[in-house]
């Protein structure tokens, strides 16, 4: 028996009217694991909206969707998100840093560096809070603070992602500032020797070329951007 089109176009409105697979909280945190910020947002919206979450998965959830907004650079949506993880769970350390990078690409630093003081008051060994707040007094034109940060996160242990994320930026921003380990190495490769005049004078002058050149890369590299340096990004 052949179906009738008002049969058809019936089955049709009934099938598009079914509502979408709820999604999960690890659905949510899978999303964080792949580059495509709105879906993030939309995957964690469905898995709030569904209901029945105990506090600290609410709180988990709200953080990862938040994350979807600053990476998204919709910062102010992302620190409502990351305020209402906090007040669920004050003890949500990646709120309080993730939360801090919000406020500081907003341009309080004020409120990023109480944020990411928060998170190392709940995890005294999240690295990633020693390199925001680095980066935060880099920003602020205070290198000299920032290279102690930096210095702090990279002397950090932690195994996480995001504190093996974090590590490599700070290494990449001390790199950038001069300070880094191959920096380091060319500048004991080119100390003079005290037996040797003629090879101390030409190296002298070997090393008055390196050390412009190095200036004028530190010039360029000085400022931080505002990239991949700054919104934790997650890997599989």
């Amino acid at each position: 028996m052949k179906k009738t089109p008002a049969l058809a176009f019936a089955i049709l409105l009934s099938a598009a009217a079914l509502p979408a697979a709820a999604q999960t909280p690890e659905d949510c945190f899978q999303a964080t694991l792949k580059t495509d910020d709105q879906a993030i947002i939309r995957v964690c919206t469905q898995a709030l909206d569904r209901g029945g979450l105990n506090d600290r998965t609410r709180s988990i959830t709200l953080s990862n969707r938040g994350l979807g907004y600053l990476r998204s650079k919709d910062f102010d949506k992302s620190i409502i998100d990351f305020s209402e993880a906090l007040l669920i769970d004050p003890k949500n350390a990646f709120s309080f840093n993730f939360r801090g990078e919000a406020w500081r690409e907003k341009g309080n630093f004020d409120r990023a560096l109480a944020d990411f003081e928060d998170a190392l008051g709940v995890d005294p060994g999240f690295t990633a809070a020693f390199y925001n707040r680095g980066l935060t007094y880099e920003r602020q034109g205070n290198p000299t603070a920032a290279r102690a940060e930096y210095q702090r996160a990279i002397a950090l242990k932690g195994d996480r992602p995001i504190d093996n994320w974090a590590r490599d930026r700070a290494n990449e921003r001390l790199t950038a500032l001069g300070d880094g380990p191959q920096q380091q190495q060319q500048q004991q490769q080119t100390q003079p020797r005290n037996d040797d005049r003629g090879r101390d004078r030409d190296r002298n002058d070997r090393t008055t070329q390196q050390n412009q050149q190095q200036q004028q890369q530190q010039q360029q590299n000085n400022e931080p951007s505002r990239g991949n340096e700054g919104s934790y990004q997650r890997r599989r």
